[in-house]
């Protein structure tokens, strides 16, 4: 078995954030669970493309979210129908991420306004009942408030999971220490102490894997949770009562060229009484159609060319202008390779002797046999 090698860091063993050049599709998967017993399940195809920004020293993710699925179906009751087709005033929506790569700013809200002025006028005429008209009001106040829609984000899987603090120092005495405040019951958080931690070597198909692991360490009793509360009620009136017990573990994969995310995978755990368990898994699975697929990275030309630039100086007489040498330097090929990943899941792996799409091999990693 040949050696695996030593993940190779930009400095400081910081793991850099980088764009990527191909637009990614992802498949992505949430269930619920009480104890053993699934009780809900949603899924959904994702597409990720990634621009570089011309105001900002960065780059931006356009994400456009396909067709919803419940238990399998499209949403059939009123208020699903109604907060998915409210959804589609988001999508495509760009996020400028952070140096970490948590949300820094949503970049495209005047675009989402307008979508859904045109959107609120065509559910108005369509849906008559009084509950539609709240939906449409509490919807409407959310969109058109900037900051409030930025915020609201972190209580989507998805969106709380994607953009994440990865791209961070690790040092190697210790794991890196985060507060993650994750949406278990919707608008509801709870408070995790997370541990960051990142194996020291590329996987055998050159990924990283990164693992955060955490327990609660929100001071409110489950029941205060549940009713909606925000700060620990039984505590600051002295009364005796247990702090909520959850746990959560989360295992991300990216792609070793680019540091992008090749995968997710996760698991919280809550505790609500003595014989009830409250557990979510959720899933995101980068959907590659080529077996081979190895994404472009840009990463050491960008490294060269500031390493030789170091070496020049003001009173050099034949300063080289090294944006010609980089630039387009290398045609990017339309295909790229990689040999064949497979991820494991709750239930099973895929094997490459399936022939199905692969948005049909990431679901049927759920389902029981």
């Amino acid at each position: 078995m040949p050696e695996l090698k030593r993940i190779i860091f930009y400095h400081n063993r910081e793991l850099e954030h980088s764009r990527f050049y191909e637009t990614r599709k992802y498949g992505y998967m949430y269930q619920d669970f009480e104890n053993e017993k699934l009780i809900k399940e949603l899924h959904y195809e994702v597409e990720i493309n990634c621009e570089t920004s011309n105001t900002h020293n960065n780059f931006i993710f356009e994400i456009n979210r396909k067709q919803i699925y419940i238990d399998q179906q499209e949403p059939d009751l009123l208020v699903e129908q109604m907060l998915d087709k409210c959804s589609k005033a988001l999508f495509p929506i760009k996020i400028i991420p952070a140096k970490d790569g948590t949300i820094y700013e949503l970049y495209n809200h005047d675009e989402i306004v307008k979508r859904w002025q045109s959107l609120k006028e065509h559910l108005g005429t369509y849906y008559y009942s009084e509950i539609a008209y709240k939906i449409l009001n509490k919807v409407q106040k959310l969109i058109l408030n900037k900051d409030a829609l930025e915020k609201s984000l972190n209580q989507d899987w998805f969106f709380h999971l994607y953009f994440s603090p990865l791209y961070i120092e690790y040092p190697l005495e210790k794991p890196q220490t985060y507060k993650w405040k994750s949406p278990v019951f919707g608008n509801q958080f709870i408070d995790y102490q997370t541990d960051h931690t990142i194996e020291e070597h590329y996987t055998a198909t050159n990924k990283i894997i990164i693992n955060a692991k955490g327990k609660s360490i929100d001071e409110r009793s489950i029941d205060e949770v549940l009713r909606g509360l925000n700060y620990p009620q039984s505590k600051l009136q002295g009364k005796a009562y247990e702090p909520l017990e959850s746990e959560m573990e989360v295992e991300y994969k990216l792609y070793g060229e680019d540091k992008s995310i090749f995968s997710i995978i996760s698991t919280f755990n809550t505790k609500i009484n003595i014989t009830l368990n409250k557990v979510q898994k959720i899933a995101l699975y980068h959907l590659v159609e080529d077996e081979n697929f190895r994404p472009y990275s840009d990463v050491e030309e960008r490294k060269a060319q500031e390493q030789f630039q170091n070496f020049q100086t003001m009173g050099d007489e034949d300063i080289i202008d090294l944006s010609k040498i980089f630039k387009n330097d290398t045609p990017k090929p339309d295909v790229f390779k990689e040999p064949k990943e497979k991820v494991s899941f709750f239930v099973e792996e895929i094997t490459p002797v399936q022939r199905k799409n692969s948005l049909e091999k990431f679901l049927g990693m759920f389902k029981k046999k």
